[in-house]
């Protein structure tokens, strides 16, 4: 029988006396301190390995050393247990026995150790109790490797809870799989055991994943193998969502060379439903970034071409060209500003004639968003406008004055260009590519446009949508040709 288990017979008539009576050299030689106290607590036996362990040896029979030999005792948390309150007191007073406690003792060096008890009552030949016996042990380093196991549990599992990974174990014998609580939640399981039969399977596993998972698990299971097993797939959860798992795991195998066979499958699955999503809006934003790439060279391309065949000279179309992709630029930043969700037209409007006379130029309407390629349209068409405006038309004179108002109705936004107070205005003998650009990028913006060149000043109405889903593809290819 193991001392840590150590139990007292039954109480007989004699016991007390007997103990009372064992030769001192028996008890010195038991590997665990044993002591014994009378109803008063005074303590009366006392063997070798006690006196060892508390550090001292207690007088006999002290009244002022009651129900314990050691010089203090504390709970496992550090609380003060008096004499009065300890394991002894406790079975000489009620005659119950404790078997397995454990306490904190100080010793008078200092020294402070956990000790097991396993206390029993002694009675006389009446039944009556008379004492009480206490045979403890050291058991620090057993509960130092305890404490620490514990903690490492709790590290492992607080870092498998913060990784999003749960664990698990199939075994090949039952066809049944048993999940931990992490694993569980992953999975969308009420319960730890799940059985991996036919039906099983298809009910969980994304159908589209089930021949590679089978592939991956009879390659792990491959006696010739090295049993590592690694797939991703996709598990129905309980509201019959389907999340990305990545599983992976090594197999436990019996036996040696021919003999050699698979038992079970252990390991780990970590949720890669995220990592899944940003897959997916990697390769969004890349193709969304080459559609933009492709259509601003397109506008890029066409306002070069175009500038470059009906400018004078090749300064006066680097002029022009640096005007007019500053102005794309302009555009550019305020998306970029805004994740190129869209854009206010407030400062797309002040970004656009930012280049021009400020005192000349007045700017009214409500703050509005719109889409990305409303704005790169709109900027052009307003840039073209007010560089016709600087040469021709009111920006051209100190007194000429543009108004452009602009205001939502009915899902879309209204925006009006109104000259005034410069040279009077007669209609272009020809269609310049300002023109066009105006009237061609007027089509992303899913609205209407209307140029009028009345004797007063230019006149634009542009109507553009704000619900539209989407992106235009920027300003089309126009043909040469200025003024407008």
């Amino acid at each position: 029988m193991s001392l840590l288990n150590f139990q007292l017979p039954a109480p007989t008539p004699t016991l007390f006396a007997s103990f009372l009576t064992l030769d001192q050299a028996i008890l010195d030689a038991l590997p665990i301190g044993v002591y014994a106290c009378d109803v008063e607590g005074r303590i009366v036996r006392v063997n070798h390995r006690a006196v060892q362990l508390w550090g001292r040896a207690p007088k006999l029979g002290d009244v002022a050393q009651k129900f314990c030999g050691s010089f203090r005792v504390e709970t496992l948390d550090g609380d003060f247990v008096p004499p009065e309150e300890t394991p002894m007191a406790h079975v000489v007073r009620t005659g119950q026995s404790f078997e397995g406690v454990e306490a904190v003792v100080l010793n008078p060096d200092g020294r402070r150790w956990v000790a097991r008890v396993n206390v029993a009552p002694l009675r006389d030949e009446d039944g009556e109790i008379v004492g009480g016996i206490n045979c403890f042990l050291d058991v620090t380093h057993e509960h130092d490797m305890r404490l620490a196991l514990e903690r490492q549990q709790r590290t492992f599992d607080l870092a498998m809870i913060a990784s999003r990974m749960g664990t698990w174990r199939y075994t090949l014998a039952d066809n049944i799989c048993i999940y931990d609580a992490n694993a569980q939640a992953l999975y969308g399981l009420t319960e730890a055991r799940f059985p991996h039969d036919k039906d099983g399977v298809e009910a969980k596993f994304h159908p589209d994943d089930m021949e590679l998972m089978w592939a991956r698990v009879a390659k792990a299971l491959d006696p010739a193998g090295d049993g590592r097993y690694d797939v991703e797939y996709r598990v129905k959860q309980r509201d019959g969502s389907w999340r990305w798992l990545s599983a992976w795991g090594l197999v436990e195998f019996e036996g040696e060379g021919a003999a050699r066979k698979p038992v079970a499958i252990v390991g780990a699955s970590r949720d890669l439903n995220e990592l899944k999503q940003a897959e997916e809006l990697q390769r969004l934003l890349t193709n969304e970034l080459n559609h933009r790439v492709k259509n601003t060279l397109a506008t890029v391309q066409s306002i070069v071409n175009q500038t470059l065949r009906s400018a004078g000279d090749v300064e006066a179309a680097r002029s022009i060209v640096n005007a007019r992709l500053l102005a794309l630029s302009g555009a550019h930043d305020l998306l970029t500003a805004r994740a190129w969700s869209g854009a206010d037209l407030t400062d797309l409007v002040a970004r656009a004639v930012a280049p021009f006379p400020s005192g000349q130029i007045v700017r009214d309407g409500p703050s509005l968003v719109v889409l990305p390629a409303q704005a790169l349209a709109l900027s052009l068409a307003l840039h073209e406008l007010a560089t016709n405006a600087a040469k021709y038309g009111a920006l051209s004179r100190p007194e000429g004055r543009v108004d452009i108002s602009w205001d939502a109705r009915d899902g879309q936004v209204d925006l009006s260009w109104r000259e005034s107070g410069g040279p009077p205005v007669r209609p272009p003998s020809r269609r310049g590519f300002g023109s066009r650009l105006i009237a061609l990028a007027s089509r992303d913006l899913a609205g209407r446009f209307r140029l009028e060149f009345e004797p007063a000043g230019v006149r634009c109405l542009i109507s553009a949508a704000l619900a539209t889903s989407g992106e235009g593809s920027g300003p089309p290819q126009g043909e040469a040709g200025d003024p407008m």
